[in-house]
């Protein structure tokens, strides 16, 4: 339960995924699958073991941000849901829905390999980098609507617009050095393996170090929810039957989770209480 403690989230996973992409790429370049410098990083869980190494990992990431997003979601939902405010309150559900696609992106990343199913993988990439910078983009904008959102500050927002904007560029950059270094690519170029004396090497690194940067970018936008969280507190699940049992007289079922983000304390439920989800 993460109670008061929810601004680790963002801490956890800015450590994380980072730590996950090293960890791939250190058994790749050990391996003698990539070469060591700035390989994508789809190149460093490609080939076994590293790619059930990162596939697991990804997964693991994949979940931690989709449950970053959930709380910030009901954390926008909770405070503005009474204030008539409804498109508040729409932009947080397609922004919610955006990143829960953003995750869905991340996981089809590293459980298909780009040498397995190649359409698949690179449905994922575009999934969670470009679906996931149009989070990034929403709550950005939405951010100045809710500039009295308890923990919100003009400083917050101004690093939030910088990264979106380092977001974009960085895309544009990699989308366009990637074309460029594979019009290049002579056919005797091991594409795992780029050397300075490949041609269109300098176009592969910029494409390559690009990629590198967004993956860091985006994960840091995620950590300027910090300050926003510490001033929540999120509350366990709490489950129960909406009709009175002979067997079972008003259980009470309290499960570990994060669906509700309110300052209330946490109350009972019996029987005659509707099921809250």
């Amino acid at each position: 339960m993460l109670g008061e403690h929810a601004f680790v989230l963002p801490i956890i996973l800015v450590v994380y995924l980072p730590l996950s992409f090293f960890i791939t790429y250190g058994i790749a370049v050990c391996e003698g699958h990539v070469q060591a410098g700035f390989p994508y990083i789809s190149d460093t869980g490609t080939f076994p073991p590293e790619s059930c190494v990162f596939g697991q990992l990804l997964n693991i990431g994949a979940v931690l941000f989709g449950v970053t997003v959930h709380v910030r979601y009901m954390q926008i939902d909770c405070f503005y849901r009474n204030t008539g405010r409804p498109k508040v309150l729409l932009v947080n559900r397609l922004s919610y829905g955006m990143a829960i696609v953003a995750a869905v992106g991340v996981s089809m990343v590293g459980n298909f390999q780009e040498t397995n199913v190649i359409a698949i993988h690179l449905l994922g990439a575009c999934l969670a980098f470009g679906v996931g910078g149009l989070y990034c983009f929403t709550q950005t904008g939405l951010s100045f609507k809710i500039k009295n959102l308890p923990g919100a500050s003009a400083c917050t927002r101004k690093v939030r617009v910088v990264l979106c904007i380092a977001d974009i560029i960085l895309l544009i950059a990699l989308f366009v050095a990637s074309k460029l270094a594979f019009d290049k690519m002579q056919p005797s170029t091991d594409r795992y393996k780029w050397t300075p004396g490949d041609e269109g090497y300098s176009e592969h690194l910029v494409s390559t170090v690009s990629e590198w940067v967004i993956a860091i970018v985006t994960v840091s936008f995620l950590l300027t929810f910090v300050r926003e969280f510490s001033q929540i507190r999120v509350q366990p699940m709490c489950v129960s039957f909406q009709k009175k049992t002979q067997t079972a007289p008003e259980p009470v079922i309290i499960l570990p989770g994060s669906s509700n983000v309110e300052g209330t304390d946490n109350a009972a439920y019996t029987n005659d209480d509707k099921t809250h989800m």
